[in-house]
């Protein structure tokens, strides 16, 4: 197919000189000892869509034009000339290539491989910055664009679309929808790939590969998103969950030159990963989103070489073993010398006898755009008295016709920050009703009303609600733990001085000091963030603890082999050579 002249993504174009940078002598100098050139005839591939480890080409000479397949043929993204370079941040990865790159004319390009790049950012610190910068903007247009390498098909009333939609929006990767219920066009594309409603949802990747009805490991797997295998491999530290505490842990191990694999089942983030817009973060004065401080951490850490594995899901851990074996996915075993616990909370479910029915289709645990665009000029309920439901209130208020805000206390003081109380009080589309909570909800295909009742007078409302928000305390996510580690009495992990003596005798504590401060009743495996017992729940303060765990976990590696050093994180070692050099190594 012939490949049209214009490329596709104005946001490119809006930040050009930023997203496609173009290097100096200098530069190029600084990068051809960590590369190999190679020439290339016109119309011949670079890389493909869908290849996984593509590296980073520079163009040398000639022209290179980055093309992609979508369901509605080839598209140009954007040409590359001299001086200029391929990638986006799912190159840092691994990941699968969004994209084709093919030789507009004859070129030659030096070819540097994702070891090789992940040692030049490490390394140089102006070619990092301009490379992160212009990766990391190449993404957002394409995340952006009206066009994608995957297409969603689904409906809005549907529990599954609504689970595959988060998981492709949480991990950031580029895709367009088609809603069965509001878009005209859906039933078309149906009948061009043959496709019924009933299996919906379905998503056709840019091959013409169709997907009914996926899982979300079928479909990770289909589009590249999924990591390597796991099963056998040791690290220095394996990390399960990332949200903030996992990501900051993930970052300052990896920086560190340790070699570190991130476990989650879901994406980055966590539950932080859900709010709307988080103000009260050191140093976003303006606020940022969960979402948008997740992606940030999530490629700082991939930057350093961590390796982040979604969809994975930590289910067991082999706590009598001589070495830390995590199992994953029930299948695969992960061996470390040391384990940090990050898998947050989740909202406690309230006692409604059909709730699961209507989750995705009326019941929701996060307020994002993607939430906020079906309940738009509607009334909708949030449940809660934390910072999240508040931050969900006032943001669903820029989108719905009301905002109904139920608490089961008397007021929101105790439990809500106060710039999110005179937000509530002050909007005009919000009411708070307090000692209220809800007590049934109705509807067949979807949600159709709730009713609630008001804990002091006993009255009971019906309201024709079709949306409700619930973010209702915090449960552990503690059950795969399979009784490893002493737990609270509301099954947080108990850490440092918390764990008594009697603990620690019951838990047959091998070391003669006791446990560090976020050490748990196993040595070397460290617990942060939410899940951690007696923990503040605030992003900035799990932050903090990833960090410290990472000092601390170096004092436990110090000590079981003081002259062993750390395995080698192939991505972030060996920075000060380039390929064929004959110098020893150095690490940084």
């Amino acid at each position: 197919m012939s490949t049209p002249s214009t490329p596709s993504i104005p946001l490119l174009e809006a930040r050009r000189e930023q997203a496609v940078p173009h290097l100096d002598e200098r530069q190029l100098a600084d990068l051809m000892r960590f590369g190999q050139r190679r020439r290339y005839a016109a119309g011949e591939a670079l890389f493909s869509q869908g290849e996984r480890h593509v590296g980073m080409f520079v163009v040398l000479s000639g022209r290179v034009d980055i093309v992609r397949n979508t369901i509605d043929g080839e598209e140009l993204l954007l040409t590359y000339d001299a001086g200029a370079f391929s990638g986006e941040v799912g190159l840092l990865a691994g990941r699968a290539s969004i994209a084709s790159g093919r030789a507009r004319e004859d070129c030659e390009v030096l070819v540097v491989d994702e070891a090789s790049l992940h040692r030049v950012i490490v390394a140089h610190a102006e070619l990092s910055e301009l490379i992160m910068r212009a990766y990391i903007l190449r993404r957002v247009a394409m995340l952006e664009a009206a066009t994608a390498p995957i297409t969603l098909l689904g409906s809005r009333l549907s529990t599954e679309t609504h689970r595959l939609r988060q998981f492709l929006l949480r991990n950031g990767q580029p895709h367009a929808y088609l809603d069965l219920v509001e878009d005209p066009d859906t039933k078309a594309v149906l009948e061009r790939f043959g496709i019924t409603e009933l299996e919906l949802p379905v998503a056709i990747t840019g091959k013409g590969d169709v997907l009914r009805s996926p899982s979300i490991r079928t479909l990770a797997d289909a589009i590249g998103l999924s990591p390597e295998r796991l099963d056998g491999r040791c690290v220095d530290v394996a990390v399960i969950g990332a949200g903030p505490a996992g990501l900051a842990a993930a970052v300052y191990a990896a920086s560190e030159g340790l070699s570190v694999v991130v476990l989650d089942a879901k994406g980055p983030g966590g539950q932080a990963g859900t709010s709307s817009k988080i103000e009260n973060y050191f140093g976003f004065p303006t606020g940022i989103t969960g979402q948008a401080l997740a992606g940030r951490g999530l490629v700082q850490a991939e930057k350093f070489g961590a390796e982040v594995a979604v969809p994975r899901k930590a289910t067991g851990f082999e706590c009598e073993a001589v070495q830390l074996t995590v199992m994953v996915d029930d299948v695969e075993r992960l061996a470390a010398r040391c384990v940090v616990i990050a898998t947050g909370a989740h909202y406690r479910k309230p006692n409604l006898s059909n709730l699961e029915k209507f989750e995705g289709r009326g019941i929701y645990y996060a307020a994002s755009f993607m939430e906020a665009q079906l309940c738009a000029d509607r009334e909708v309920i949030v449940v809660g008295g934390g910072n999240s439901a508040g931050q969900a209130a006032v943001y669903l208020a820029g989108h719905a016709r009301h905002v109904h805000v139920l608490v089961r206390s008397a007021g929101l003081a105790t439990s809500m920050s106060d710039y999110l109380i005179q937000r509530i009080a002050r909007g005009p589309n919000v009411t708070l009703h307090t000692e209220t909570e809800l007590v049934s909800l109705h509807g067949d295909e979807a949600l159709a009303s709730v009713r609630w009742r008001n804990r002091r007078s006993g009255g009971v409302e019906e309201h024709s609600i079709q949306h409700v928000f619930l973010f209702c305390g915090a449960m552990p996510n503690t059950d795969w733990l399979d009784d490893c580690l002493l737990l609270d009495s509301a099954k947080f992990v108990k850490t440092g001085s918390d764990l008594t003596v009697d603990d620690l005798r019951e838990a047959e504590w091998p070391l003669d000091r006791p446990p560090m401060r976020l050490e748990t009743s196993h040595p070397g495996v460290f617990a942060v963030g939410d899940v951690r017992s007696g923990s503040l729940k605030r992003v900035a303060a799990a932050v903090g603890e990833g960090s410290t765990a990472v000092q601390l976990l170096h004092l436990y590696l110090a000590e079981q082999a003081p002259n062993e050093p750390p395995m080698t994180n192939p991505k972030s070692a060996d920075v000060a050579s380039g390929p064929g050099d004959p110098e020893p190594k150095s690490q940084v």
